[in-house]
């Protein structure tokens, strides 16, 4: 009963939606705010909301193309614990866990040019139509991590190129519009460029599609804690330093948000989890054009979960604490 009046408390504190309308200038209006991914869904929410000792203000949630419809269920629940949804659209299948990543990566119903060619108009203009008839805001994180290679739409993946994917997102946006979904903000959402270089020729801004199309600029970024690169301890600001510098370097003027990050457990002098997550938040904070950072809270190639050590625990709920 404790916990649930707890809980309740804290669901309740957040009396004010997180809205898209209310993003902030380039210089820091308000605090930095945090969310988070939960394996099982918004279910979870009230007991990662009393571990860390607030409610998150964003909640990310997944869904391939194996659902013919939005999950409006999970929108409707992540609402009622003070949130706004972040919903990642994959268009894939999305494969098992004993499936390799090269192998998913290869779904030919899925490359560009079937987008293109309407092969999922009716799927898309389904989810369309039943967004749009919900009628609150969600934020629609559509092929996500285009720059690398570990999906169907992903860069040189199946013959992509940076132009089909602009004109897939931009054909995907336009029947989204004629569904009347006004409640629907788009997401752009990179993973952090690899140091130096574009992908298959282009330059990660070749795959922009454009800020009459977008409304929110995301980045994902992990901390993956191997001694050599490009999967090595990585501080927050080399991390996601570049990324943002080419988020702005778009001239939009679009808000950022740090759309999926987390860190392993690190190993050695200097390489403390608990230090990077208060890094983390000390930089972003400094970081004005940037409204929030969902973290991603999972064991899966990683124990990313701020809970992996009761060090790192107790860094997440400081650093929230201090965004207040």
């Amino acid at each position: 009963m404790l916990i649930a009046a707890a809980t309740a408390a804290l669901v309740t504190a957040c009396t004010e939606r997180t809205t898209i309308e209310t993003f902030p200038p380039h210089h820091r209006t308000r605090s930095l705010e945090h969310g988070v991914f939960l394996p099982h869904g918004p279910q979870d929410g009230p007991a990662f909301s009393t571990m860390i000792g607030a409610a998150p203000q964003w909640m990310l949630l997944f869904r391939d193309w194996t659902h013919e419809t939005p999950p409006l269920g999970d929108l409707e629940a992540v609402r009622a614990q003070g949130a706004t949804p972040v919903l990642t659209w994959e268009p894939w299948y999305a494969p098992g866990a004993d499936t390799a990543p090269a192998s998913a990566s290869r779904q030919p119903a899925f490359a560009l040019t079937r987008l293109l060619a309407g092969d999922h108009d009716h799927r898309i203009s389904t989810w369309a139509g039943a967004l749009a008839s919900w009628g609150h805001e969600v934020v629609l994180r559509f092929a996500h991590e285009m720059n690398g290679a570990w999906y169907p739409w992903g860069a040189g993946v199946q013959g992509n190129t940076a132009d089909q994917y602009v004109r897939a997102w931009r054909h995907v946006h336009d029947r989204f519009a004629a569904a009347g979904a006004a409640n629907v903000r788009w997401c752009w959402a990179p993973n952090v460029p690899a140091p130096g270089a574009g992908t298959e020729g282009a330059q990660l801004a070749d795959y922009f599609p454009g800020a009459d199309v977008v409304d929110v600029l995301g980045i994902d970024g992990y901390n993956w804690g191997l001694p050599n690169p490009p999967l090595s301890w990585t501080p927050p600001a080399e991390l996601f330093g570049p990324g943002l510098e080419v988020l702005r370097s778009l001239g939009t003027r679009l808000p950022i948000m740090v759309t999926e990050t987390a860190s392993a457990e690190g190993h050695g002098a200097g390489h403390a989890k608990a230090d990077w997550i208060t890094q983390l938040f000390d930089y972003l904070t400094r970081q004005g054009d940037v409204r929030g950072v969902i973290w991603f809270q999972e064991r899966k190639e990683r124990d990313w979960r701020v809970n992996s050590s009761s060090a790192a625990e107790t860094a997440y709920r400081h650093a929230v604490a201090q965004l207040r």
